[in-house]
């Protein structure tokens, strides 16, 4: 049976979506070794805290009920729609399936917390899910380059061979690579940014 793994990105927004807390696509990417097998689309609000929720949905709706085994799911960071987020912990709590966050730019978390501080009433809850999972953040080696993850409820040398499969063309796995081309190009044209106005 071939791997299953599932990616989830966010599309774009601009500006005015943040200060209105208006609505972008999440994309979540079912794949069968390197090949998509299923997509999910749902929404997800910028600057919102549904992300987690929204995540979740996603992942039981490719899961499809099916008792086939989904080996990881892929987030880039833990950040979507601007400072909404998924929590990796609870994604792997809730379903039981190994979370794995690449990092491929490095947090500058003091900023990451006065940004918070200065926009939300609830910045400790956002911030410590970003400080929790960037904090536990460790390099990896994989076939194309050095990446840095963390991961939850997976060793961190499965991790690396799962993102090394799954690497294709480029060093972002497979699945999470689909789901952040799909959601960027579905949400770069302005008919689909206000359809979800």
């Amino acid at each position: 049976m071939e791997l299953l793994t599932i990616g989830i990105d966010d599309g774009y927004f601009t500006q005015e979506f943040k200060e209105l807390r208006l609505k972008t696509l999440l994309v979540g990417v079912l794949c069968a070794g390197r090949k998509p097998d299923n997509i999910k689309i749902t929404t997800v609000v910028v600057d919102g805290s549904d992300g987690t929720s929204r995540a979740l949905e996603i992942i039981e709706g490719l899961r499809g009920g099916s008792i086939a085994n989904v080996e990881a799911v892929f987030l880039d960071g833990v950040t979507v729609a601007g400072f909404n987020f998924i929590d990796p912990e609870e994604v792997n709590d809730q379903t039981g399936i190994p979370v794995i966050v690449l990092f491929k730019t490095k947090l500058k978390l003091e900023r990451v917390r006065a940004a918070l501080m200065k926009h939300f009433s609830d910045w400790r809850d956002r911030y410590e899910v970003i400080e929790r999972s960037y904090g536990r953040a460790q390099d990896v080696i994989t076939r194309k380059k050095n990446l840095r993850i963390s991961s939850y409820g997976v060793g961190l040398d499965r991790a690396s061979k799962l993102i090394s499969i799954l690497q294709h063309v480029s060093a972002v796995p497979e699945p999470l690579r689909l789901a952040d081309l799909i959601a960027s190009e579905l949400t770069r044209r302005t008919c689909v940014l206000n359809i979800l106005k």
